[in-house]
């Protein structure tokens, strides 16, 4: 075996260690060849630190992917909406015989002389199969009439289901009128309520109203 002078061993371990200079002479090679083995094994070290703390993917409902999501999430949440007013004026009392010339609102008080109607324009899903969506509406007249005793009074219930269906983006699926109503009204003074039921996938909504007519006598 050929022995390395001590000067000579020493200044190639200094250079090949501080990076300065490349492995030359053969004299050298066994300690350039130790520093090239430690500076390899630095570049390998594992990074499985640095990978678990990177985020995981946010996961999508059900296991859907995130295309599939992107379809079904619209359509769930138009389903989740259930059956509803297409806008605030959705439902309620309007001006008008057979189509509503103006809305008044839900609760209107007693009616000045003339015709109006009660009305429904409402949004439905687009999903659903035939008869899936249906709404009651109902009313209830008390109707107090002048007699020769005095006053006498009797009360009427109406009570009637609709299937709606989806209409559109720009209006809704319109049940006008639902009633006619003029005033005063013949036959005696009415005082009326009306709800209107809708199904809804956290239970039925109720939308509620009144109205009321003078006597025209």
């Amino acid at each position: 075996m050929r022995l390395i002078p001590m000067a000579l061993a020493l200044a190639a371990f200094t250079a090949c260690s501080s990076g300065k200079q490349e492995c030359g002479p053969e004299e050298c090679a066994p300690y350039c060849e130790q520093q090239g083995s430690a500076t390899s094994e630095e570049a390998t070290e594992p990074t499985e630190d640095r990978e678990a703390a990177e985020p995981a993917p946010a996961a999508t409902p059900a296991g859907l992917t995130t295309f599939e999501s992107d379809l079904i999430s619209p359509i769930l949440e138009d389903i989740r909406g259930g059956v509803r007013p297409f806008d605030d004026q959705g439902i309620g009392i309007c001006k008008g015989k057979r189509d509503c010339d103006q809305y008044l609102g839900t609760d209107v008080g007693e009616l000045p002389p003339g015709d109006y109607i009660l009305k429904a324009e409402l949004r439905v899903p687009k999903t659903g199969a035939a008869h899936q969506w249906k709404v009651e509406v109902a009313t209830s007249c008390e109707t107090t009439r002048k007699t020769g005793n005095g006053t006498s009074s009797s009360t009427s219930n109406q009570s009637r289901e609709y299937d709606v269906r989806y209409a559109g983006e720009d209006r809704g699926y319109r049940l006008m009128p639902l009633r006619t109503i003029q005033s005063p009204s013949p036959g005696g003074a009415r005082k009326c309520t009306y709800t209107i039921t809708a199904p809804d996938p956290d239970g039925d909504k109720v939308y509620k109203g009144s109205w009321s007519t003078p006597d025209a006598d």
